[in-house]
C-alpha cells in the first residue's frame, strides 16, 4: 500500500477547499502532542489515495513545527503546501504559483541606516516542479480551469512556476518599506507568503520526501482590502486545490522508490541541502569542483540541475558523483537520504 499524501494548509478557508476532494473524511489525533488532522481518501480515474490534512496556522515558525510533527507521524512520499499568497509580479486574482523554490527575505544585518539582506532560500522537488508544469499547459487543466473561472476577478486563470518570497510580515501597501525593499532585493518573486520557507526548511532534511509548494493568488498588493472582501480567499484556495487534485492523478506510485537514479536522487537532495545553489558552503569547491564551469546566474536549482548533468557526463574538474557525495557526508553524515545515496552502487 502506498504512504499517504500529506497536505499542509495555514488558513481554514484553505482546509476546508482541500477537504472538497476527500471522502470518509475522520478526525485524526497526533499520540504524543493531540495535534488535529484529518484523513480522507481521493478516488478518480481509478485511482485511490489516503490523504492527511494538517492546518499550519501562519508563520514560517508555525509552518516549520508542523511540518516537521505530521512527516515524522506519517512518513508521507508526497508533501505539499497548499494555500494563498498576494501577487507581486505578472501575476493576477484566481492564478497558480508552483512555487520553484522561495526567498526568505527577512534574515539580515541590521546596520545604522542599513539593512544588508542574508536570504535564505528553499526548494521544491524538482521531478515535481516539472510534472505540475507539464499539468499546468495540458487540455485537463485548461477545462478545470474554464469552469472554475470567475471573470469579476480576473478574465483567465493563468498558470506560472517561479520565486515565492516568504517572511513575516504582510505586504498591503506599494509604498510600504517592505515592498520597496522586495522590488530591490527580490525584484524575481511573483508571490509573496508567511509558509513557505518554514515548510521547505523542514523538508530540506527529508530530500528524498517529494515536496511541492502550490499558492492560489488571492489579492495583490495595491487591493487586498478589497479583493478579500470579494472573497477572493475562498476563490484562489478553490482554484490552487483543484490544481493539486488534478496533479495528484498524474503522479506514478509503480515501483516508485528504484525508479529514480543515483544522479536523480543526487540532484534533489543538493536542491533541497543546498538551496542557495554551488555556493552554499562552498560545497563544490571543498569536493574539488570548478565554479566557472557551471552558470551561476540561474537559481540554485537550476545550478545544481546543470553542476548533476555535467557530471553525469564525466565533467566538473576535480570532481565526480562519489567525491561530491562523499563531501556532503561530512555535513550530512546523519541524515538518512544521504546515508542511502552513499551507500548505494
Amino acid at each position: 500500500m502506498n504512504k499517504p499524501i500529506l497536505i499542509l494548509t495555514a488558513l481554514e478557508v484553505e482546509r476546508l477547499a482541500i477537504e472538497q476532494y476527500l471522502k470518509n473524511i475522520e478526525p485524526v489525533a497526533h499520540h504524543a502532542t493531540g495535534t488535529d488532522y484529518t484523513k480522507g481518501t481521493y478516488r478518480s480515474n481509478g485511482k485511490s489515495f489516503e490523504v492527511i490534512v494538517a492546518r499550519t496556522d501562519q508563520t514560517n515558525v508555525n509552518a516549520a513545527i508542523e511540518t516537521e510533527r505530521a512527516i515524522a507521524h506519517f512518513d508521507p512520499e508526497y508533501t505539499f503546501f497548499v494555500g494563498v499568497a498576494g501577487g507581486l509580479k505578472d501575476v493576477k486574482v484566481g492564478d497558480i504559483v508552483i512555487g520553484r523554490d522561495v526567498y526568505g527575505y527577512e534574515r539580515g544585518k541590521a546596520e545604522k541606516n542599513n539593512f544588508k539582506p542574508r536570504p535564505q532560500f528553499g526548494a521544491s522537488t524538482y521531478a515535481l516542479e516539472r510534472l505540475a508544469g507539464q499539468y499546468a499547459k495540458s487540455e485537463a487543466w485548461k477545462q478545470t480551469a474554464e469552469e472554475l473561472l470567475n471573470p469579476e476577478f480576473a478574465p483567465v486563470i493563468s498558470t506560472y512556476t517561479g520565486t515565492i518570497a516568504s517572511g513575516e510580515k504582510v505586504d498591503s501597501s506599494i509604498d510600504s518599506e517592505l515592498h520597496q525593499f522586495l522590488e530591490q532585493n527580490a525584484s524575481h518573486a511573483l508571490a509573496i507568503e508567511m509558509e513557505g520557507l518554514g515548510f521547505l526548511e523542514v523538508c530540506r532534511m527529508r530530500p528524498l520526501v517529494k515536496t511541492l509548494l502550490l499558492r492560489g493568488i488571492s489579492d495583490l498588493v495595491q487591493d487586498k482590502g478589497q479583493m478579500d472582501g470579494k472573497g477572493s480567499q475562498s476563490y484562489a484556495s478553490a482554484n490552487v486545490a483543484a490544481f493539486l487534485f488534478g496533479l495528484l492523478e498524474q503522479l506514478d506510485f509503480s515501483d516508485a522508490t528504484t525508479k529514480s537514479t543515483r544522479e536523480e536522487k543526487l540532484v534533489e537532495i543538493m536542491c533541497k541541502l543546498y538551496p542557495g545553489g554551488l555556493r552554499d558552503n562552498q560545497i563544490w569547491i571543498a569536493a574539488g569542483g570548478d565554479l566557472s564551469l557551471i552558470n551561476l546566474g540561474q537559481s540554485g536549482k537550476g545550478q545544481w540541475v546543470e553542476a548533476i548533468r555535467i557530471l553525469k557526463l564525466g565533467g566538473g574538474g576535480n570532481i565526480n558523483v562519489d567525491s561530491l557525495i562523499k563531501t556532503v557526508a561530512e555535513e550530512y553524515g546523519d541524515n538518512k537520504d544521504v546515508k542511502e545515496i552513499l551507500y548505494r552502487p
